[in-house]
């Protein structure tokens, strides 16, 4: 059940090691990275693979600066990925979401500098990037007190410095929050949000993001679950008996179908858009493959299938 593992490469890292690197370099090859996995995505390949693509090409980026502004000579330094970024999946206009971890108390105010620099040089790059720097006290503070943030770790990767100061938070968060506490403070979390779209997955402009039956809900269900079971493996909740194999393959193949329509909708707003705005939706159905018949338009088509999934999603996330 769990997606091939042969992500394409997108973005050309030899020329990193080989010419002069400047932010304009940098800046072009995330755009060729971009114009890569649309073509990509155009011709048919998995959109898993394709934001595990854009996660590796952000990734190689990232590291490149990290070490050209001397930080990967930091022992109680590392740079972490967190969120869907943690998860080492990108959409086309995704939030870059990253920690800055330090075993630092108070942080160096050259180091501060640095790291300070770095972030500016990313938001320079036209990357979307949502950056915290920390130390390990204050990152566990902020989880006992933001289920939020106790959210974004469960999901991190260390990108770059000292993996131990990864381990170390993991171990020290770990106590924060029991299994029922986690629990029903994302039930009441989703209880919130799914107010504000009004309890129903039938939004004409539907968030494919945030309404009832859209991604967010998907990401409960693994978050509550993983962290209950302390596992990244999503099919390992098959095999605990959370999910059965039929509940598993209706979730993966809900979150692809709401994964293309992200991508396809990421290219055509130019920005991290989720909402299916009516200017979009007929776009949106022709890039997806969809074509008027008798019966019906493209576009409610597209939206018929949008509706069914999420009604899907809702089912089992309910369950």
């Amino acid at each position: 059940m769990q997606p091939p593992t042969l992500t394409p490469h997108v973005l050309d890292s030899s020329r990193l090691q080989t010419e002069n690197v400047t932010p304009a370099l940098y800046r072009e090859l995330l755009k060729n990275a971009q114009d890569c996995l649309w073509a990509k995505f155009e011709a048919g390949v998995s959109v898993r693979l394709l934001v595990e693509a854009r996660a590796e090409a952000v990734d190689s980026v990232l590291a490149h600066a990290w070490q050209n502004f001397g930080l990967h000579l930091e022992s109680e330094l590392a740079l972490l990925a967190v969120g869907g970024y943690g998860r080492g999946e990108l959409h086309l206009a995704s939030d870059i979401d990253v920690l800055v971890l330090h075993g630092h108390d108070p942080l160096p105010d050259t180091l501060k500098e640095s790291i300070s620099r770095f972030i500016t040089l990313l938001w320079d790059l036209g990357l979307e990037v949502g950056s915290s720097v920390r130390s390990l006290s204050e990152c566990v503070e902020s989880v006992s007190e933001e289920v939020t943030i106790a959210t974004n770790v469960l999901e991190m990767r260390t990108l770059c410095g000292n993996d131990e100061l990864r381990q170390t938070l993991l171990a020290l968060i770990r106590p924060l929050w029991t299994d029922a506490a986690f629990f029903e403070a994302k039930r009441d979390e989703q209880i919130a949000r799914h107010a504000k779209y009004h309890n129903t997955e039938y939004n004409l402009e539907p968030d494919l993001k945030n309404a009832p039956g859209g991604l967010r809900d998907i990401q409960t269900v693994f978050w509550v679950a993983k962290r209950h079971f302390e596992t990244t493996n999503l099919y390992d909740l098959v095999t605990h008996g959370f999910l059965t194999e039929f509940e598993y393959k209706q979730l993966v193949e809900s979150e692809t179908f709401l994964w293309k329509i992200r991508f396809a909708l990421h290219h055509i707003a130019k920005r991290n858009e989720n909402r299916l705005l009516f200017d979009h939706q007929r776009t949106l159905a022709v890039l997806l493959g969809y074509s008027d018949n008798s019966a019906s338009r493209a576009v409610e088509q597209v939206m018929k299938d949008y509706y069914r999934v999420a009604m899907t999603v809702s089912m089992l996330n309910e369950m």
